[in-house]
């Protein structure tokens, strides 16, 4: 045998001696199979289109090993589930996770755009990933309703009721907490203190939303910040930013009292471009008080002057707050001399201003104002003064509301609602809250509008016919709005009509929302 064929030998042999102890090998290796997970889109949507603070649900087929994956309770601990959401071909860089469930059913209470959901599923042990697309748009859902305005954890949000007691159009019954949150990443900053959707700009109408450190005006279909106290809400901004109140006439002309001086916008002249509030207006006066006249005109403003306890004008596109001027002695009261603190106060009967005093000896009285005939010599602007002394927990007074197709006056302290008969001096129990809950503020629906024609664009559904009572219980920390239907000339509630929403915070005000 030549040396060639003996090494082609050896290696035959080599080779077969190898093959041999691999077959015997019984050793300790460990060839793991990964496991594949597959998502089942058949018969599941891809793209979505979901109105705002509804719900979403997409419930794909996941099978692992040869198993369907329990939706509800997953038999597999070491899968992973999240589904997240991100803007569309946007470079602002947003994620929310909405749900670490095999499924999603969900609310989606972010803004109006374009999104995509990315669903993943990760096997905890192999670190395998498996992934599914889903494009959703969400629409405005924000239409006619109730606003409420409230305090949580030391800041202010807004709340929004919808049923058809309060909207024009046929909508759903709905409750939306937290809007204001949900559509500029956080609460406004500060205590609660105003909220009104003003009509003044009538081509561009907005929701204003105060609060002890700021003013915004949102849009009023998402709720989303078009300006604030930093941008484009003053010519000059203030050095000092403290907003007391805002509020807007029927005369188109929007007011803000911030810092103890008053800004206005005036939307009644031709002026191009955009429009904000003026450098503060002049006079002299003492701590205003955080009320307004709601209907002033032929003025243009009416304040009142807590120092010197006495009514402020302002005139027709006037510069100044000064004095009322008028003669006053065969009036009710001296509107140049109250000689009390005004407490708080809303628009009523014939349109009139209804206010609760206080004396300096502690009485309370009811004084009521027409401050539509304006500041002239003959003309009595104090209309009414009635004695509240005689009015049960009048000391607790916390809120009032005042219909205006009817003489209704209502007041609120502690746990009760009262209505103040003033022209007969009678007071009756409206109604009380149940356990544990107290009083916060009360509302009629109806607008600021006092211009009857007009109303029937800008007023709700049922004016002056529905009363909120808000309350508050201390111990859950929630807030809770109480609707009920009144007879709009006689005040009285009309049984059997109630309805309650809760989870709000504690809460300060509300206003109608018109769409």
């Amino acid at each position: 045998m030549n040396s060639n064929k003996f090494i082609k030998f050896l290696m035959l042999l080599v080779g077969t001696a190898v093959i041999a102890s691999c077959s015997k090998d019984k050793g300790n290796y460990d060839y793991k199979a990964l496991d594949a997970v597959t998502i089942n889109l058949e018969n599941v949507p891809q793209t979505y289109s979901v109105v705002r603070f509804n719900g979403i649900n997409i419930t794909p087929k996941i099978t692992y090993k040869g198993e369907v994956v329990n939706m509800e309770k997953p038999q597999f601990p070491e899968l992973k589930f999240v589904w997240e959401m991100y803007p569309t071909g946007r470079d602002v860089v947003e994620r929310h996770t909405l749900s670490e469930m095999p499924n999603l059913n969900v609310n989606l209470s972010q803004r109006e755009l374009s999104w995509e959901i990315l669903y993943t599923i990760t096997n905890a042990n192999t670190g395998v990933k498996t992934f599914a697309k889903f494009a959703v748009n969400i629409t405005s859902a924000l239409a006619e309703g109730w606003m409420v305005l409230y305090e949580r954890n030391g800041n202010t949000d807004v709340g929004l009721i919808t049923n058809n007691e309060i909207s024009k159009s046929q909508v759903a019954e709905k409750l939306f907490l937290d809007i204001y949150s949900a559509s500029n990443g956080g609460p406004m900053k500060g205590t609660p203190g105003s909220i009104l959707y003003s009509y003044a700009n009538l081509n561009a109408r907005k929701i204003y939303v105060q609060s002890s450190q700021g003013l915004s005006m949102v849009n009023q279909n998402t709720f989303a910040k078009v300006f604030d106290f930093n941008q484009g809400l003053f010519w000059s901004k203030p050095s000092v930013t403290a907003p007391l109140l805002f509020r807007s006439t029927d005369s188109r002309k929007e007011w803000l009292i911030n810092n103890n001086r008053v800004h206005t916008i005036d939307y009644t002249t031709l002026v191009q471009g955009d429009r904000a509030f003026s450098d503060p207006l002049g006079g002299t006066y003492g701590t205003l008080a955080p009320w307004m006249a709601t209907s002033p005109a032929p003025l243009d403003g009416v304040f009142y002057d807590q120092t010197n306890k006495k009514f402020m004008k302002i005139i027709v596109r006037g510069t100044d707050v000064v004095p009322f001027t008028s003669p006053q002695t065969t009036a009710p009261f001296d509107v140049n001399n109250v000689g009390m603190e005004l407490l708080m106060g809303d628009m009523g009967w014939n349109n009139w201003e209804y206010m609760v005093m206080k004396d300096n000896a502690g009485k309370h009285w009811l004084l009521s104002a027409n401050f539509k005939g304006g500041d002239v010599v003959g003309v009595n602007i104090g209309r009414g003064k009635y004695d509240m002394s005689a009015c049960p927990e009048i000391a607790n007074i916390n809120a009032v509301t005042a219909g205006y197709l009817g003489e209704i006056f209502y007041y609120s302290a502690n746990n009760s609602v009262y209505q103040f008969r003033y022209t007969q001096g009678t007071t009756a129990q409206a109604w009380t809250a149940p356990a544990g809950e107290v009083v916060t503020n009360i509302s009629l629906q109806k607008y600021y509008n006092s211009n009857r024609a007009a109303g029937v664009l800008f007023d709700p559904k049922n004016n002056c016919k529905i009363l909120y009572v808000a309350t508050y219980n201390e111990g859950t920390k929630t807030g809770t709005v109480y609707q009920m239907g009144v007879n709009e000339t006689s005040g009285a509630i009309l049984p059997g009509t109630e309805k309650k929403y809760t989870g709000f915070g504690k809460i300060k005000a509300m206003s109608w929302k018109i769409n």
